[in-house]
């Protein structure tokens, strides 16, 4: 939603000042969000020990495995946005621009006052459309002013996702995005979330980009929802759009004092510089030449990413040939948590080759699998076993890998569900798991699928993306 004014009216519809109403508890919802993506960096650390056997890890000589993955692709040293991209020239301010709203008339007022009363009584959203239509019919010129970004439109998104009619609630955005751009702009990113999320059912990503030019211009404007469409698009097969649209932003979400967590946007940078020397495969990538197009992202990055050694060694378990994976010499908790990133380095290249997973795409699947594993493993005790899919463990992690404030997170929950199946597979190609295990594993998500899909998909617009299950890309 975009940003309001202390002394605006507030988007309750109350009829008071924002900052006398729903100022306090927005903030309150926006510092809870803030959190949740700061605890969703940490999940590695792991603090759950139902897997726990009954031997210590050994005490780690070196810094928590917690510490350095926080700062894995970020130099969380550095914040100075002068010292990225040397020589180009200085941002422009990219704050959200002020509407002007018109000035109303008494007549103005009794006439959107009355468009409001009526409305709170309505609970069918064919009801509200014509709610909403007969007022642009006879009052285009206060649709700006009538707050349908405030309250009604998600209304009618929520009355349009229970009846499952997602294309009704894209047709009348579309009318309000072309015809009052203004009314539009001021919930753009919830609003372009979702027309990007239908294009993407809807087999129609070549519309994508023209919904991804207001977050060009004003990306920290809402960070949180910037972060779900990049990751959206990131385990839809998007790495085209992504690469012609997250270069343009990269920098300015990883410096601004606005967004915390910004440096996640390494993530799906780094991973689109990379993408184009993994695939001449693993005898021509060329280390060197990719650590100096990252060292062109500047000081944000960390160090280890523009050393060539780190990167052939990086690239080489990506592409490297498949082998039997578990904890063998693996005495620390560091241990074991590096053991599992070599393994889902080398699952990401296994999808790449095996699902048709470009290399965003099996970046984001690593880093789902990556958590869940990291959150699984004990703080203190050894595992019992290096890979815990027991169903009712796996449904205790998923739902706390993937909360919100309402609901939970249906790209985090349903990617995680189709890695952690494709995982199994790779276990068993691998000969880390044998068929019974992986059948029982795989037979686990799918339960977990078919028991938590029908409510997501009545809830969240973007659940219906994932209708089938597993997916095919």
């Amino acid at each position: 939603m975009s940003k309001l004014g202390r002394n605006e009216p507030c988007h309750c519809g109350s009829g008071k000042k924002y900052k006398t109403c729903c100022l306090r508890k927005d903030e309150q919802a926006r510092q809870h969000e803030q959190e949740e993506r700061q605890y969703e960096q940490a999940v590695r650390s792991g603090r759950i020990d139902p897997f726990a056997g009954d031997d210590d890890w050994e005490d780690d000589p070196v810094d928590d495995w917690k510490e350095e993955q926080e700062k894995d692709w970020g130099n969380e040293d550095e914040h100075d946005a002068a010292d990225i991209h040397s020589s180009a020239p200085a941002l422009e301010s990219r704050n959200t621009p002020k509407i002007e709203r018109k000035k109303l008339s008494n007549e103005d007022k009794a006439n959107i006052d009355a468009w409001w009363t009526a409305y709170r009584d309505m609970s069918d959203p064919d009801e509200l459309r014509g709610h909403i239509e007969n007022f642009i019919a006879s009052h285009p010129d206060l649709v700006g002013n009538l707050g349908l970004a405030e309250e009604p439109l998600f209304e009618l998104e929520g009355m349009y996702v229970r009846q499952d009619r997602h294309e009704a609630y894209i047709e009348i955005l579309s009318r309000i995005c072309s015809e009052f751009p203004d009314a539009y702009f001021k919930g753009f990113a919830y609003f372009d979330q979702s027309m990007i999320a239908w294009f993407v059912m809807d087999g129609q990503k070549e519309k994508i980009t023209a919904r991804l030019t207001d977050f060009r211009k004003y990306p920290t404007d809402d960070p949180d929802k910037l972060f779900e469409v990049v990751y959206f698009l990131m385990s839809w097969n998007c790495q085209d759009i992504l690469a012609d649209f997250i270069p343009d932003i990269c920098n300015e979400v990883c410096t601004s004092p606005e967004v915390i967590g910004g440096g996640e946007m390494l993530i799906p940078m780094i991973t689109i510089l990379m993408a184009s020397f993994l695939d001449r495969g693993i005898d021509d990538c060329d280390p060197e030449g990719l650590a100096e197009e990252i060292k062109t992202l500047g000081s944000v990055v960390n160090p280890d990413w523009i050393n060539p050694d780190f990167l052939k060694n990086r690239m080489g378990i990506i592409l490297g040939k498949y082998k039997h994976w578990g904890f063998d010499g693996c005495n620390t908790r560091r241990q074991a948590m590096q053991r599992y990133d070599e393994m889902t380095s080398n699952f990401m290249g296994w999808l790449n080759a095996n699902k048709g997973l470009d290399w965003c795409a099996a970046e984001y699947h690593r880093q789902l699998v990556l958590n869940y594993l990291g959150e699984a493993l004990p703080e203190k005790k050894k595992p019992r076993e290096p890979f815990p899919f027991a169903e009712k463990n796996m449904e205790r992690l998923l739902a706390r890998l993937t909360k919100k404030i309402m609901w939970l997170d249906s790209t985090r929950l349903f990617g995680m569900l189709n890695g952690l199946y494709w995982f199994m597979e790779f276990l068993e190609e691998t000969l880390s798991f044998d068929q019974e295990q992986t059948r029982l594993g795989r037979e686990a998500c799918t339960h977990l699928f078919k028991r938590v899909y029908p409510a997501q998909r009545k809830q969240d617009f973007i659940a219906r993306a994932w209708e089938q299950f597993p997916v095919e890309m």
